[in-house]
């Protein structure tokens, strides 16, 4: 087909949808417009491409402030554009991120939050938006956990299932830092408010010679050097490396309950870890149907380290 003669009314069908959306009379005429346009780009994935950035810059502002339903809608031209645009939806990512994270943390509606796990699947499938969403909202994982556990829809747990894997695993020490990072710069902002109301109480207005009163609204030498004190306590926080530094770990049965340091670069710990799991089978009054299984997945799993499993003979 000649994309001389589809280009320039495919152009002028998107750009009438993009201005009755904008100017919409109501939410009706406003859904109605966002369920062609998503038709549009369903049915013309490689021809629509050159006007995902227009499309979804006009879309985006709308979603935080729609209706449940034409905030769905929203939402799921929002997976279609992301299926077709891309990396093309990368630079909106920030946005895009917290309107998806408002509607799942809306519970008032099934419909919205399964349009935006469907979102966030795409967003994360297609625009690579993988484990960068759990360092700028550490909240997000308890969000889906809780979706997960609260809803009785199998294909809203599906949903949850399939969003998680896109996202991709994160590392648990980078995650702990994380959230930590978010609640010091929370107790920060909090104490610099405070002391903000205080000094600006105090020296709201100053008496000079002349006896006349002049007003002052802040220092700008105290923001800078709180400025500077916060720069210093994140250079005196040096990242750890997970890989190099040898962290002192409880033990529980020989196992590491933290979950990085160098112990997991041991071989000796994966065994241990399996025997320990064998083993609460075998103790294991209710699963004798499984022992079978255990002893013999003892016996294969000790006949190559030979030696190796010398400190495991007195607890089997």
């Amino acid at each position: 087909m000649n994309p001389a003669h589809v280009m320039p009314s495919l152009r002028r069908m998107v750009v009438q949808l993009l201005t009755e959306l904008e100017f919409a009379r109501s939410n009706r005429e406003s859904e109605e417009c966002i369920q062609l346009l998503m038709v549009l780009v369903r049915a013309a994935e490689n021809w629509v491409r050159p006007y995902v950035g227009d499309i979804f810059s006009t879309i985006l502002p709308r979603i935080d402030d729609a209706p449940a339903q034409l905030a769905s809608k929203l939402l799921d031209t929002v997976a279609a554009l992301a299926r077709v645009g891309g990396s093309d939806l990368v630079p909106y990512s920030d946005e895009l991120l917290a309107s998806i994270i408002h509607a799942l943390s809306d519970t008032s509606n099934a419909t919205k939050r399964m349009s935006a796990l469907q979102a966030l699947n795409n967003c994360a499938s297609f625009c690579g938006l993988v484990i960068d969403p759990y360092i700028e909202y550490p909240d997000l994982f308890k969000i889906l956990t809780d979706i997960l556990k609260s809803q009785p829809d199998s294909k809203m747990q599906l949903e949850v299932m399939r969003t998680i894997g896109a996202l991709g695993a994160i590392d648990p020490h980078r995650f702990k830092d994380a959230i930590s990072d978010t609640t010091d710069t929370a107790v920060t902002n909090a104490k610099t408010t405070a002391s903000t109301g205080g000094t600006n109480a105090n020296t709201g207005s100053i008496v000079n010679k002349g006896g006349e009163g002049t007003h002052r609204t802040g220092n700008p030498h105290v923001r800078k050097a709180d400025g500077k004190l916060k720069k210093k306590k994140k250079q005196q926080r040096p990242q750890q490396n997970v890989m190099t530094e040898k962290q002192m770990e409880p033990l529980v049965g020989g196992i590491p309950t933290d979950s990085y340091g160098a112990t997991f670069s041991n071989d000796g710990y994966y065994t241990r870890l399996s025997v320990n799991a064998l083993l609460r089978i075998l103790e294991n009054t209710n699963d004798t149907t499984f022992h079978r299984e255990a002893v013999e997945a003892l016996n294969h799993m000790f006949a190559p380290v030979q030696n190796a499993c010398a400190p495991f003979l007195d607890r089997v």
